[in-house]
């Protein structure tokens, strides 16, 4: 199963590779010039398409700024992603756009760059591993979505003395499980209501497993009034689950995480309530413009982008979505 899901990926990624994105214009302020400039994006192995739309959103922005971006797939290995910054050191390349398989291994992503600047995103090492203009992260700030998702739950469910809960995680190991899944507890911590966790898992982003793993859920019995799910492909499997057991998913509030086609549509056919739309297009672009001018000599701030204080960070706004304004993302 895990060689055929990184062949899809890797199909995946190549046909978005083929197709011409349409992209965001350029950042206002922007003074960064692409010209000569070779890039290096790894990323990490994966079967769902927000990866591969970030490449293809960073290709399009490279291409667009006259810069070289070339595309690798580590596959889910440590030491191919190694090899892969290790081997655009040895060969000349200006900077490195990197989705980590691991965060714990910046270290080691680092040395292997030597003087190379990285631009970590999809997933944020410790802030400790990061530095202003040399080490920095692209992305959208993971807290609050799952900020969102818990505000709407309780929005939603408020009128219940007790809610019962349901969370879906990511992939062990990735930021974005650590802080959508940490935000929404504290969310409903600091609410004042009585909610309790009535299950919590790792189900690694699929449909399939999340699918596999609510049914064995609902075999228990147990009450529960929402699922939130760290992202749009389990909550698609929630959906699955409840249809082949015969329960309709619009009875209670299903969330996710990406506002993809797949999780916009269910949302515009009333199976699912809520996501969170991180622009995968924004942050190849974004993630493209601060590696051109940290590859210049430049600090990100000549990219056009907002940088935090401390100069580690570029955030990329997370929107609420719901059956109001899905018309808007699909």
């Amino acid at each position: 199963m895990k060689r055929s899901l990184k062949k899809i990926f890797s199909l995946m990624l190549a046909a978005a590779l083929m197709l011409s994105g349409c992209g965001q214009s350029s950042a206002s302020g922007a003074s960064v010039s692409g010209s000569g400039k070779k890039l290096l994006m790894t990323v990490s192995d994966g079967s769902d398409t927000f990866r591969a739309t970030l490449a293809r959103a960073a290709q399009d922005t490279a291409a667009r700024i006259g810069a070289t971006l070339d595309v690798v797939d580590a596959q889910g290995s440590i030491e191919a992603q190694v090899q892969q910054i290790r081997t655009a050191q040895e060969q000349g390349y200006d900077a490195v756009l990197c989705c980590p398989v691991d965060t714990d291994t910046a270290v080691q992503l680092e040395e292997s760059a030597g003087d190379i600047p990285i631009v970590f995103m999809n997933s944020c090492p410790d802030d400790k591993r990061l530095e202003a203009d040399r080490y920095m992260f692209v992305g959208s700030d993971e807290l609050v979505a799952g900020t969102f998702q818990a505000e709407y739950a309780l929005e939603k469910l408020g009128a219940k003395n007790e809610i019962n809960v349901l969370i879906f995680k990511g992939e062990k190991n990735h930021s974005a499980t650590k802080g959508r899944t940490e935000a929404v507890k504290n969310t409903f911590a600091d609410s004042g209501k009585n909610v309790n966790i009535v299950f919590e898992d790792y189900a690694d982003w699929s449909t399939d497993k999340a699918a596999e793993m609510f049914k064995i859920f609902l075999s228990l019995g147990v009450p529960y009034d929402c699922v939130i799910c760290n992202n749009d492909s389990m909550a698609l499997g929630i959906i699955a689950a409840c249809k082949d057991e015969g329960i309709d998913p619009s009875s209670f509030p299903i969330m996710g995480v990406d506002a993809t086609a797949d999780g916009c549509a269910a949302i515009a056919d009333g199976d699912m309530a809520f996501t969170v739309y991180q622009s995968a297009t924004g942050q190849g672009e974004a993630g493209v413009m601060v590696a051109v001018a940290l590859a210049g000599g430049q600090s990100a701030s000549a990219s056009g982008f907002d940088v935090s204080e401390d100069g580690k960070y570029v955030w990329v706004p997370f929107e609420q979505v719901d059956a109001s304004n899905v018309g808007s993302y699909r």
